[in-house]
């Protein structure tokens, strides 16, 4: 038997099923390629939120940011967050605690030290910016709000001069200071007297496990 002889259109028909393979099997490849890129992790790219000046070896400054992680991530605790709860009104928004925390607190140095547990300060009674932030922010992670510390630092020997808080309100992070019961002012440190931001003077916030510097935000 004489094999069968291809018509002129079968054979064209047979080249775009052949063509038709070579795209799909293509457009495959390209799919995963893409999809590798996006979702698989990429060397050499900075995570997010990564700690911003994790270059400067300066042991002064390791002690600061050590310092305050270390409070954050006791606010951020399930068990802080749990029994800061116990003491709120659930139904407060991030101003309403100026006026609670007001009832609680009065605005004096402490002589013993800088406490940062928020169920110690609030025993006592009694602080200054320092305490007074560590409560706001305690309250404000306990009722579900994005709050984070800011602080402003020395960069001659990272010493901390003045801490107030940051929420994340309406889509971006928002001036707030505890002690002054001052919301959205952020330039208002500029006429403070602590030197040239930027250069003497740097801002830090410090969220869980991370910080970032915020100096443009306050410049």
């Amino acid at each position: 038997m004489s094999p069968v002889r291809k018509t002129p259109t079968a054979r064209r028909h047979s080249k775009n099923q052949n063509w038709i393979i070579v795209f799909s099997v293509a457009l495959i490849v390209v799919t995963v390629l893409v999809a590798a890129y996006f979702w698989l992790p990429q060397k050499n790219q900075a995570p997010a939120n990564s700690q911003a000046s994790s270059a400067n070896t300066d042991p002064a400054f390791a002690a600061f940011t050590s310092q305050f992680l270390d409070i954050m991530k006791n606010l951020n605790s399930s068990q802080t967050r749990d029994r800061m709860l116990t003491l709120l009104n659930p139904s407060y928004n991030q101003t309403d605690l100026f006026k609670w925390e007001s009832s609680k607190m009065t605005f004096a140095t402490d002589p013993e030290g800088s406490f940062t547990n928020p169920f110690q300060i609030l025993d006592r009674g009694q602080g200054v910016c320092l305490q007074w932030s560590v409560v706001y922010v305690s309250a404000c992670l306990a009722l579900g709000y994005q709050s984070r510390l800011c602080v402003a630092v020395g960069t001659s020997d990272w010493g901390w001069i003045h801490v107030w808080a940051e929420d994340y309100y309406n889509g971006k992070w928002v001036h707030v200071d505890p002690s002054d019961k001052v919301w959205n002012q952020p330039h208002r440190y500029l006429s403070w007297g602590w030197g040239q931001f930027g250069t003497a003077v740097k801002v830090y916030a410090f969220e869980d496990n991370t910080y970032q510097d915020v100096t443009s935000t306050y410049a």
